[in-house]
């Protein structure tokens, strides 16, 4: 009972602190650590300062924030051209880390300035090793990891270390100068018809060299009749009378094996 009451007076005079399992909180005494780590649940903090970072994952821009549900960065390219980008970015608090963060900046809110500060700057800094044909291209999709790079390597103090982790990026959209995208676009359109005419070019090419070789048979089989025709001249009687083997049914006269000028009448005086 005892024990109950002085914790209900401890309550009652605000010397008791409720520490949530998503928190890493720290006891001080004057500005002085006196506790680097509070456990979970109802803990007392009589004549003393509690400052807590959470262990939950932050979201960059903040929805709780008015408006900051989107926010816009501009970057200058490798070109250079500005462009501005639409990014949101998952990181926490690196919680090994708690500590030197509080000595440092002794609050949540002025380690998530230097974080800010850390995201809006390694932004520019990736996107400045990237040219606009190389942002629009197929390796689009590496810019997300350009990017998580160089925050990353932005967050990390020389006096703190790694303040935070870095743990997913989204590039939401890109957009350039209106006469820079009009004439990406042109561009673009101009290399499909480009290559439609290179494929068409192909389709023509094989379709001519098929002609050719048709054409280039043909002649060798010509070239090889005649000589046959030259070495055996009775292949070339055998042809004619296949030719004029349809006039026997014309004829009032068919005789087997006469000439072909005799089915002709040509011998007649």
């Amino acid at each position: 009972m005892t024990r109950k009451l002085c914790v209900l007076a401890l309550f009652a005079l605000g010397a008791c602190t409720s520490i949530d399992q998503t928190e890493h909180c720290i006891q001080t005494r004057y500005g002085k650590i006196i506790n680097d780590k509070l456990d979970n649940g109802l803990q007392a903090t009589p004549f003393s300062n509690v400052t807590c970072f959470t262990l939950r994952d932050q979201n960059f821009p903040n929805p709780a924030e008015h408006n900051a549900d989107k926010e816009t960065m501009e970057a200058q390219t490798k070109d250079p051209l500005t462009i501005t980008g639409d990014v949101a970015i998952v990181y926490a608090f690196d919680p090994t880390k708690i500590k030197q963060i509080y000595l440092e900046k002794r609050s949540q809110e002025q380690a998530e300035l230097q974080i800010l500060n850390a995201i809006r700057d390694g932004y520019r800094s990736a996107l400045a090793g990237w040219t606009v044909a190389e942002i629009f291209s197929a390796r689009r999709a590496d810019i997300g990891d350009s990017v998580r790079a160089h925050i990353q390597r932005k967050l990390t103090d020389s006096r703190i270390g790694q303040l935070a982790i870095i743990k997913n990026v989204f590039i939401r959209d890109i957009k350039v100068p209106p006469q820079i995208e009009a004439a990406r676009i042109a561009s673009t359109q101009q290399t499909q018809k480009l290559n439609q005419a290179m494929q068409q070019l192909a389709i023509d090419s094989m379709s001519a060299r098929s002609k050719v070789i048709t054409a280039q048979a043909q002649a060798e089989a010509n070239r090889l009749t005649s000589m046959s025709y030259t070495s055996n001249p009775k292949m070339l009687d055998l042809e004619i009378a296949k030719a004029l083997s349809g006039l026997c049914g014309q004829a009032t006269t068919c005789v087997i094996g006469a000439s072909p000028n005799a089915l002709l009448g040509l011998n007649k005086p």
